[in-house]
């Protein structure tokens, strides 16, 4: 926030007051500054906490984990694709499409995104009976993968 390690300037716009690194309260507007902090890192430690419930085979709990940072900060891609493969080994593939489909409106050739939605064409033409109409039709742009993409293998870092 300023070039000078021991100072901390205000998050807030309207206020942006320099105080000292470690104050808890802005000297202004008396924001709690330490309670900020923390409040800004819960993302990523919720998102670093669905990777390891994805990982120990917890998938429900690791789908609850990137929905809030997904909630938190809706335009975080990794954790948007991390949710969208939780909802497709939950069985969810449309709300796994739906979350692949708006990490492509953000980042167009985001690979993930594009593998897993080639990885659910692959499955409705797989599929024995006909594709409903609700189902959207292959795209011939998304190759044919054989699985679906693996979760973010980068974990943001954690801050205190």
């Amino acid at each position: 926030m300023t070039s000078d390690p021991g100072r901390l300037a205000c998050p807030l716009p309207r206020c942006r007051a320099v105080n000292s690194a470690t104050a808890e309260n802005c000297r202004s507007c008396a924001t709690p500054l330490r309670a900020w902090a923390r409040l800004r890192a819960h993302p990523a430690k919720l998102f670093n906490a669905g990777l390891e419930a994805a990982r120990s085979g917890r998938t429900a709990t690791a789908r609850d984990h990137f929905a809030a940072v997904v909630h938190w900060c809706p335009g975080d891609a990794e954790a948007r694709s991390a949710l969208a493969l939780a909802c497709l080994l939950l069985d969810d593939p449309e709300e796994a499409r739906d979350h692949w489909n708006q990490v492509l409106t953000r980042r167009p050739n985001d690979a993930t995104a594009l593998k897993g939605l080639a990885h659910l064409d692959s499955r409705v033409t797989e599929s024995p009976e006909p594709a409903e109409s609700s189902t959207p039709p292959q795209n011939p742009q998304h190759p044919k993968p054989s699985e679906p993409p693996k979760p973010p293998e980068k974990e943001p870092a954690t801050t205190e």
